[in-house]
């Protein structure tokens, strides 16, 4: 078995057992030595959720995160994740915020989606060629996302970078002729990539986020798409026999809070919340994009085969995609932001 997801396994079931020892002996032992004065409560309380489950390179940053938040505070802010969708999907993570049950979350194209459909447009297929580029276009743009998310009432924290999707299939395929044989997952909350994977001749099958991995492991759909390590952690890589060599579209994904929670703190107490994304998440952006190329290659030493599509092949998929861009101008953002879009994409084409 490869190292990599060897060694995520293993992590991911060590700290299961561990939190389990805890819940069933931790009120049962006897108190051995006299009890600590009781310290003072938090002024605050910061609540966030993830999908991201325990033994991740994303959990562990938001654990360094809450570290660091909290002894910065001197105690006056406690951070509390939930981590591995105990919240639920990204619909409930965005619901459960605008009801003051969380402060934030990290949220995917879904849950972005849902309070901006601006940031839909990050999703179109083709769109980035690398992450440089990536780099470059949300640095420049960052004040007019941000602005989109105020308006919302939340706070663009920062951006996070799970990689890019590719296609997990059960059978070969040798062109895109082969596309109809092949039943996709479709998130209908993931409207950008479900209607490109019609558009190519996918069957769609219609499954929600939670309930991906048992319509797998019954059979209800043989194909799904996913950046490559959210595929290796959450193990959906297991019901996959080949990958397409083709990474085909940007999930965005990013820190997203409550702006009236935000506001309402401490001048002093914000710059540390803020400090502390702004230490953290560059760090997990790279650390995210390791994680990726060696889940790919771990894919492949677990016995996942590699489809090369040729030069015909990967230009018509290409050429698929390309209507889109106009398509959902009206629909989910407006002209000026598409153009602005390829206009900065073109600024750093244009000097590397």
């Amino acid at each position: 078995m490869n190292s990599m997801i060897k060694t995520l396994r293993l992590k991911i079931l060590f700290q299961g057992i561990i939190f389990s020892f805890f819940l069933v002996f931790s009120g049962s032992l006897p108190v051995l030595a006299a009890e600590a004065p009781p310290a003072r409560p938090p002024e605050f309380v910061l609540k966030l959720s993830a999908v991201a489950p325990e033994g991740t390179s994303w959990a562990d940053t938001a654990h360094k995160f809450q570290k660091y938040v909290e002894q910065k505070s001197a105690g006056r802010i406690k951070v509390i994740w939930y981590l591995g969708g105990i919240m639920g999907d990204e619909p409930d993570e965005f619901l459960k915020i605008k009801m003051g049950q969380l402060q934030g979350a990290g949220l995917a194209n879904v849950g972005l989606g849902m309070i901006a459909t601006e940031t839909r447009i990050l999703s179109l297929p083709f769109l980035f060629n690398n992450s440089a580029e990536i780099d470059f276009v949300l640095d420049r743009m960052q004040p007019q996302f941000q602005r989109l998310f105020e308006e919302k009432g939340f706070y663009l924290a920062g951006w996070l970078d799970i990689g890019f999707s590719y296609w997990f299939l059960q059978k070969p395929v040798e062109s895109i002729q082969d596309f109809p044989k092949c039943r996709m997952w479709a998130w209908k909350k993931d409207p950008v990539i479900t209607e490109f994977a019609e558009l190519l001749g996918f069957q769609n099958v219609p499954v929600g986020f939670p309930d991906l991995l048992m319509a797998l492991k019954a059979g209800q759909l043989d194909s799904f798409y996913s950046p490559l390590y959210a595929a290796l952690t959450l193990q959906w890589y297991a019901y996959a026999k080949y990958i397409i060599d083709l990474p085909f579209a940007l999930p965005p994904s990013a820190i997203v809070m409550d702006r009236k929670f935000i506001e309402s703190l401490p001048p002093d107490l914000r710059k540390i919340i803020m400090e502390g994304w702004d230490l953290y998440l560059p760090e997990l952006r790279k650390i995210s994009r390791v994680d990726n190329q060696k889940a790919y290659q771990g894919f492949l030493k677990e016995g996942i085969r590699e489809i090369k599509l040729n030069e015909d092949n990967v230009k018509a998929i290409r050429e698929k995609a390309r209507p889109l861009y106009q398509k959902f101008i009206g629909q989910y953002y407006p002209a000026w932001l598409l153009t602005r879009l390829q206009d900065t994409l073109k600024e750093y084409r244009s000097k590397n």
